[in-house]
């Protein structure tokens, strides 16, 4: 059995991800510009003790930044100028930034993660499994799971070298790629609160990964070869210049804007004289056929802001 005497506190970093988590479902969960202004910064606030990246500076630059809004409107049209609307700047889909692509191989490793800890399916929850408010509620799930095992005294490692690995190997070099994206999409007052939630989110994860490495020294997630190979082709799409098309899905029939990564590839297939036909799925329908996009989200929370 091992034991980890010096493990520390998650709890506060698990609540935290999920306050995070309910922002980034902004649309679905239809979060209000008072939600925002009032329990969200309410519950940063009370977390700030346990958290050094929740500084005053950073938690008064949030609450000016939201104050400079008119309304819930103008929150979700910053939202969806960075997240949505097509080709959005920098979607929140993690395995785009991985793989290339929708529905790569990362993604298929990510949902091994999340089933080893029993995160089960959840019709009602519409965004494919990479979406980063679901990988934020997972790691929630598992730093509770650590801490309930090292409360109990039975052993923790397992538990925490998966949720380094996601960190490690998934989530934060997918955040990079959203942060590169975003320094490059036009700065304004509405776009200004979720650009702040992002940098939030990722220092945070800094730290946490920082922590699991402490106390897990043996623990060397090493990127293979083919994960290298996918991020500099990654980077290759991301610089792309390939036109974006307005395209008609061949599953429902719904017109979509093809994102940078689908113009690049129909761009080379085109170049090497190859059909792109198949590749004129929207990403709804590539998420029925090829995934399983809803996975049960856990129901644990701070009581303002988790619903």
């Amino acid at each position: 059995m091992t034991q980890h005497p010096r493990l520390p506190d998650l709890l506060p970093a698990a609540e935290l991800s999920l306050c995070l988590s309910r922002a980034f479902l902004a649309p679905q969960a239809s979060v209000t510009l008072a939600e925002a202004q009032g329990p969200l910064l309410e519950d940063l606030q009370s977390l700030a003790e346990a958290l050094p990246t929740l500084t005053c500076e950073r938690l008064e630059t949030l609450s000016r930044a939201l104050a400079a809004l008119t309304d819930s409107q103008e929150l979700m049209l910053g939202y969806s100028r960075l997240f949505l609307t097509p080709p959005a700047p920098a979607p929140l889909n993690l395995g785009v930034y991985l793989d290339g692509a929708l529905m790569g191989q990362s993604v298929q490793s990510m949902l091994a993660l999340y089933r080893r800890h029993c995160l089960e399916r959840d019709p009602t929850f519409r965004e494919l499994p990479d979406h980063l408010a679901l990988n934020l509620q997972w790691l929630a799930w598992v730093y509770s799971e650590a801490m309930e095992a090292h409360k109990a005294g039975t052993a923790a490692n397992a538990t925490l070298t998966d949720a380094a690995t996601m960190l490690h190997d998934f989530t934060l070099p997918a955040l990079a790629g959203v942060r590169r994206k975003l320094a490059l999409a036009t700065h304004d007052a509405t776009t200004l609160p979720w650009r702040l939630l992002i940098e939030l989110t990722h220092d945070q994860l800094v730290q946490d990964l920082a922590q699991l490495k402490a106390v897990l020294p043996a623990h060397r997630a090493i990127r293979s070869p083919e994960r290298n190979e996918a991020m500099l082709g990654m980077r290759a799409f991301e610089a792309s210049q390939a036109p974006r098309e307005a395209l008609a899905c061949r599953s429902c029939g719904d017109t979509f804007q093809s994102d940078p990564v689908l113009a690049e590839m129909r761009s080379r297939l085109a170049a090497a004289g190859v059909s792109t036909e198949h590749l004129a799925v929207c990403p709804r329908c590539q998420g029925r056929a090829d995934a399983d996009p809803s996975l049960k989200q856990p129901e644990a929370g701070r009581k303002a802001w988790q619903r």
